[in-house]
């Protein structure tokens, strides 16, 4: 027994952890920093709309949770985990060169910026996912066990805190980088937000590759999760090809090639995988942390002025490791024992809870939502509306028996008529001047015709056409005032005969750190065009305009009036179904109720599939695990295909997904049970040995 003390006390840390732990700090940094800013690289600099956006973003990550199957089956077959965190690892690294790359690369078409984006962040999804189920086990391969036991707990710890150290800094960091930094000419730097990702992926390549003599190297054995498939498709083939199927559980088809433990074990893992049916509509809502609520707080204000500072919008995906952190370590220590008080102890117990909670971080996503996108003034049925824009410094009188109109409409001012669609489109109205308006005749007034269409809006500006000819002209088409999905604001801007939008005006970002710029001609046609949201200062000739600055929010529709009356010009800006410029920490509940139901959820999920699947696959449970991540990813794909119109409704949508979600979580814990059976171990000197055996009532 004393000898046996000795050579424990000789075995000593492993000084190799250290280069696992800092290589798997530094490529976490790059994934994690990468991937908070891609959204708005794809949407700003690729010109994606928020749809194919999200689409691409989710489909990056299901390769990137689908990519640890094979990366396990390779390490365990053919290359060992050594070879195959190197060899992907410079994928990886040669992945996010291809996305830097692609940032820098405006000598080439969109198109193209767009092909090699894409190929980038395939090569980041097949490294950093085939990479994921070998390097910490190949940190607990340097270890001696079972006489290392509690080195290797303490390996695990700073194998965690290295992950959620290297997300914390890199999901605040990128963000200014992208945003504070100018480069290429643009108000954003993504090419040093992406370029410092890489070159910590490098690091981490050279830091690993740099503890290569001091590893413990285990060849590669038998596939685990090759032959626990393997076990299942031969079953299932002999099941419908023989003509004799074997009398009992489906499995036993597969004796005589594979062992009876092999059989039972892969019996008892898909016991426990049928409750991994529940985990991917979890996951579809978490994950959109990075791509809905990111586009939801472009449109948020951010500004903390006591810090003379704003928050980015993709910098609140900075609250997921933080929090994260915080709350895994409270939760041991208080929330778990309250549980325990009130009845909720069992692992499928506490997910049924991190379900409620993600249905609630939803609704109120789907609340906020509302919110900024404010109230829309509907058409009532068999209604038509009509507006009217004064162009002149002075009142005009509107007369129109047919439909019952005798207003005015005050000086560079509008008026706005709903009236019950006729049989005719064409009514007619007649527009009278008041005596003292200035470069009118004198008592002027004129007959002319507008149209009121069904379900439809027309605009008429009441403007000059030359120095001796005035006119009612009809604004482009009919306005469609429905307010876009991911709510950016639309202007348009009507002009007299004084402009030409070939004039050299424009408006321009009042924010000194923005390039944003829209010129006159862009709104040829005078329809409606998104913009972003913003400040802006009219700019004619290289010279700001003695005017307040134009303020444009979210989710509103504006129209901008420009004429020259005499020697001055006037400037009237309309706003029609205005949203609401909300401060982004309104986004802190939903981030709250999510991050709380993910920590639950994560420890949760580990738990239960390690307690419970059989030891000698507990590989093949933990691939399955991390493929409900990825379908999760792929049903968000799925949901952005069909392109629900509101995104308000789209969040209720996937609340109420997780709701039905949630009951089968509740229904799992209520039929769910874990019988526990003692085994006499006559190598543990007879003690007890606790296994959970899973059945199902």
């Amino acid at each position: 027994m004393d000898l046996v003390s000795g050579q424990n006390e000789k075995l000593k840390y492993p000084k190799s952890i250290w280069f696992i732990v800092l290589n798997e700090l530094c490529e976490r940094f790059t994934y994690y920093g990468m991937r908070t800013v891609l959204v708005l690289y794809l949407t700003t600099i690729l010109k994606f709309n928020g749809e194919d956006s999200t689409i691409i973003y989710h489909s990056f990550v299901f390769l990137a949770y689908f990519m640890p199957l094979p990366g396990a089956i390779l390490a365990d077959s053919y290359w060992g985990k050594f070879k195959t965190i190197m060899y992907l690892s410079a994928v990886y690294a040669l992945g996010n060169i291809v996305l830097t790359g692609s940032s820098m690369a405006d000598m080439f078409s969109l198109d193209v910026q767009k092909i090699i984006a894409l190929l980038g962040l395939f090569l980041i999804s097949v490294g950093t996912g085939g990479i994921k189920p070998c390097v910490f086990t190949f940190g607990g391969d340097q270890f001696r066990l079972p006489e290392q036991e509690k080195q290797l707990l303490h390996y695990t710890t700073k194998f965690t805190f290295a992950i959620n150290v290297g997300a914390l800094f890199s999901t605040f960091l990128t963000p200014e980088l992208r945003q504070s930094v100018h480069c290429l000419g643009r108000d954003t730097c993504f090419p040093l937000a992406f370029g410092v990702p890489a070159v910590l992926m490098l690091t981490a390549i050279v830091i690993f590759v740099s503890g290569k003599n001091m590893y413990v190297k285990k060849k590669p054995e038998h596939n685990v999760i090759g032959r626990t498939f393997g076990c299942i498709f031969y079953a299932l083939r002999t099941k419908m090809t023989s003509r004799i199927p074997c009398q009992s559980h489906w499995l036993e088809n597969a004796k005589g090639v594979y062992t009876e433990t092999e059989i039972s074990d892969t019996r008892t893992a898909l016991d426990v995988i049928s409750v991994f049916v529940a985990y991917p509509v979890f996951w579809s809502l978490y994950e959109q942390q990075g791509s809905r609520w990111t586009l939801q707080a472009m449109l948020m204000n951010g500004r903390v002025d006591f810090l003379d500072w704003t928050i980015k919008p993709d910098q609140m995906q900075t609250l997921v490791p933080l929090f994260g952190l915080t709350f895994l370590v409270l939760f041991d220590v208080a929330l778990y024992p309250l549980l325990a008080k009130v009845g909720i102890r069992k692992p499928l117990q506490k997910l049924t809870l991190s379900g409620v909670l993600a249905v609630i971080a939803f609704v109120i996503a789907a609340i906020l939502q509302f919110n900024i996108f404010g109230d829309t003034a509907e058409i009532p049925s068999g209604q038509g509306r009509l507006n009217i824009y004064n162009g002149f410094d002075c009142k005009v009188f509107v007369r129109s028996r047919t439909l019952h109109v005798q207003d005015h409409i005050g000086s560079l001012e509008m008026i706005n008529v709903t009236h019950t669609v006729l049989s005719r489109d064409d009514v007619l109205i007649t527009l009278e001047f008041e005596p003292e308006c200035p470069f009118v005749p004198e008592k002027y007034e004129f007959d002319t015709t507008v149209m009121i269409i069904e379900g439809e809006e027309n605009s008429y500006h009441l403007v000059n056409l030359n120095p001796n000819t005035i006119t009612l002209n009809h604004v482009g088409i009919g306005d469609s005032l429905v307010k876009e999905k991911f709510g950016n604001p639309n202007l348009r801007i009507l002009i007299d005969y004084t402009f030409d939008f070939n004039d050299n005006i424009t408006l321009t970002s009042a924010d000194q750190n923005s390039f944003i710029s829209y010129p006159l001609s862009r709104f040829r046609g005078m329809n409606f065009n998104a913009v972003k949201v913003g400040k802006y200062n009219l700019v004619s000739n290289g010279k700001k305009l003695n005017i307040s600055p134009v303020d444009i929010i979210p989710a509103t529709f504006y129209t901008l009036t420009l004429q020259r009356n005499g020697d001055k010009m006037d400037v009237r800006l309309f706003t029609e179904n205005e949203g609401n410029y909300i401060h982004i920490l309104w986004q802190l509940p939903q981030y709250v109720c999510m991050i709380i139901a993910d920590v639950i959820f994560v420890v949760t999920t580990l738990e239960f599939a390690f307690t419970e699947a059989p030891i000698n696959i507990k590989s093949f449970v933990s691939a399955i695990s991390l493929l409900t991540t990825a379908l999760g990813n792929l049903l968000v794909v799925i949901i952005s295909t069909i392109a629900i119109k509101n995104q308000a409704h789209e969040y209720l949508l996937y609340s109420g997904l997780m709701l039905a979600d949630t009951l089968l979580l509740a229904y799992f814990s209520m039929v769910y049970r874990s019988k526990t059976t003692d085994e006499t171990n006559a190598m543990a000197h007879s003690e007890n040995k606790k296994e959970e055996i899973t059945v199902f009532d």
